[in-house]
């Protein structure tokens, strides 16, 4: 079956965040999604924390997503190009996913080019104006940082995550939300001053796409309670809800 010229975006699904049932149905209609661009997308963007956590053993991988990855699996295998962003919760992503799985992972932020327009990717944590939070993110980051954790047992590992991530909660507290669009305007106007023609960012958990003279900014929401999505299709970008149910 031949490709169609179309692109998604998605970032923010937090795959192992709920309980075993909130896990189950959200992972359904995730895995449904995914299913549905097999023949349709060229490419699909994962920009940050598909999982609300992430790290590879030398010989043990998370017991988590594992539907999910079956069909990002099935999605390459078809043809369509997965390129996975890690954010501020899945950071250490390793060669399994690559070697096993067929997804081309990124650490820092890129840009590519789709039907002559040029886009920049990245989570948006990056762009965070606490200090103290700049300087955990480059410790946390730090290859010193994943030996250390790679000492622990894995059950021990996975529990400290868990905590982390119930301490940091599934989505940025409502004031923060404008002070961070703030930031990513600004940082999307300097982009667009270098000529790209989209900037996209996740992080925030709450879509949004706002386009003037040519430019498109796009926050891609989450699939913890929005199920949204962008395409790309024809030059036009598009803001969407996956409203079909799991199975």
């Amino acid at each position: 079956m031949d490709m169609n010229d179309e692109v998604y975006f998605i970032s923010d699904a937090h795959l192992g965040s709920r309980t075993q049932l909130g896990e189950r149905e959200k992972e359904a209609r995730l895995c449904a999604f995914l299913r549905a661009l097999r023949g349709r997308a060229r490419a699909l963007y994962i920009v940050g924390d598909f999982f609300d956590f992430w790290f590879e053993y030398r010989s043990v991988v998370p017991r988590v997503g594992g539907k999910a990855l079956f069909e990002l699996y099935n999605l390459t295998s078809s043809g369509t190009r997965v390129v996975y962003l890690g954010g501020n919760h899945d950071f250490w992503l390793g060669s399994y996913l690559s070697e096993e799985v067929g997804i081309r992972i990124y650490a820092e932020p890129i840009e590519v080019e789709h039907d002559g327009l040029r886009i920049f990717l990245a989570h948006g944590d990056e762009y965070s104006g606490d200090a103290k939070y700049r300087l955990l993110r480059r410790v946390l980051h730090h290859r010193f940082s994943a030996h250390l954790f790679r000492v622990l047992h894995p059950d021990l590992g996975a529990l400290l995550a868990r905590w982390a991530s119930r301490a940091s909660g599934e989505a940025n507290p409502d004031c923060d939300l404008s002070l961070f669009r703030e930031r990513y305007a600004k940082t999307a106007q300097k982009k667009f001053d270098e000529g790209f023609d989209a900037v996209v960012f996740g992080h925030l958990h709450s879509p949004l796409l706002r386009e003037r003279d040519g430019k498109s900014l796009l926050v891609l929401g989450d699939w913890v309670r929005h199920f949204s999505y962008a395409m790309l299709k024809a030059r036009r970008f598009s803001m969407l809800r996956w409203e079909g149910e799991g199975c």
